[in-house]
């Protein structure tokens, strides 16, 4: 087997790329995608002939990046699945195991094995599947599987981990939340061939980014900090009506917002026939409803070492306050330059998960 060999690109980032342990390729740029609950590609570029004959489809490529050693986010391990020759450059893209739960075999996940169970090592459970290592989700959760979730079925098993994952909302009773700061987890193989379920808890008041980005930083390129504004999310009016008896219910409305995007409404049950009760879910859920949620896309230099579910504070002066949100995308390009593209948001609760969230 020969020595892998590693090439240095953009900005001192050495890189090497085997296929099947043994092939060792050259390749001149690296495009990585990667999103929080999705396989993981990575599109590469080789310019010489001889790489591109020890490329395969099924082969797997393996992919080591970083400065000067150690684990890298960058680090990828995948089943090649198109390759592309050219005139003077050839594309070979690889999609990392978890595509591999998305096209398994079905499986009949049932009842009798699921309910009472800790959904997140169902999902550990339904990951260990070709070669796929899930020996670091130790940390399981408080949630548990019940016969109403619907899980149970014959199913592939990427369709069975979104069905748990879906579920996978967890709530704080301490002094570091607010009792309605909702957080949902998620799963990714986030470096090499490690699959990871985790909680970035953004929410967290005494929580720590580990990168700071201003307007004014100098490794900020093309359009600078990109907001999103998303309305989809917005209900201004809220009425909670008793599941038990329908002619009681209550509204609750924010006339602020109203007149600044038009009313939006939605009617929430809530088990309970006291006022008080349904007025009070009604405010909680229009309070975490009744502004637009936002997402910001920065495209920069260095920043190929953040990995999904990172923390990173925005220090903009724009926006209000500086705010402390996940990375729950990015693509990252390697050639003769190293850039990042970020998208930094708070991962969707729709209004169905919070009011159940709400009432447990």
């Amino acid at each position: 087997m020969p020595a892998p060999e590693s090439i240095v690109l953009a900005e001192q980032l050495d890189i090497t790329a085997t296929v099947d342990d043994n092939q060792v390729l050259t390749i001149s740029k690296v495009l990585y995608k990667a999103a929080v609950n999705e396989p993981r590609s990575v599109t590469i570029q080789i310019s010489d002939k001889a790489s591109l004959l020890k490329c395969r489809l099924g082969s797997v490529i393996k992919i080591q990046m970083g400065r000067g050693g150690g684990i890298h986010n960058l680090d990828f391990e995948g089943i090649i699945k198109v390759i592309k020759p050219g005139n003077q450059t050839h594309t070979i893209v690889a999609m990392d195991r978890i595509t591999s739960l998305a096209s398994s075999e079905f499986f009949d996940f049932k009842d009798s094995e699921i309910i009472g169970q800790d959904l997140y090592f169902l999902i550990k459970d339904a990951a260990d599947y070709r070669d796929i290592d899930v020996t670091d989700t130790l940390l399981g959760s408080p949630i548990k599987a019940t016969k109403s979730m619907g899980l149970a079925g014959l199913q592939r098993r990427k369709d069975f981990i979104d069905k748990c994952i879906d579920f996978m909302i967890t709530s704080f009773d301490d002094t570091f939340h607010e009792n309605t700061d909702f957080l949902r987890y998620n799963y990714a193989i986030r470096s090499g061939n490690k699959f990871e379920i985790f909680l970035a808890d953004f929410k967290n008041k005494s929580a720590q980014p580990v990168f700071t980005i201003s307007e004014d930083d100098a490794n900020i390129t093309g359009e600078g900090i990109v907001a999103q504004i998303d309305t989809t999310r917005l209900f201004n009016s809220i009425t909670a009506q008793s599941k038990s008896d329908a002619t009681i219910f209550k509204t609750v409305s924010n006339e602020q917002s109203i007149k600044q995007f038009g009313p939006t409404s939605a009617l929430i049950t809530i088990d309970s026939t006291s006022v008080g009760s349904l007025e009070q879910n009604a405010y909680e859920t229009l309070q975490s409803f009744s502004r637009p949620t936002f997402s910001y896309a920065i495209t920069m230099h260095n920043a190929e070492w953040l990995g999904l579910g990172d923390l990173v504070r925005l220090d903009v002066p724009m926006l209000e306050k500086n705010i402390i949100l996940p990375v729950v995308a990015y693509e990252t390009e390697i050639g003769d330059t190293v850039v990042t593209k970020l998208t930094l948001g708070e991962p969707e609760l729709n209004l169905k998960d919070f009011v159940r969230q709400l009432q447990l």
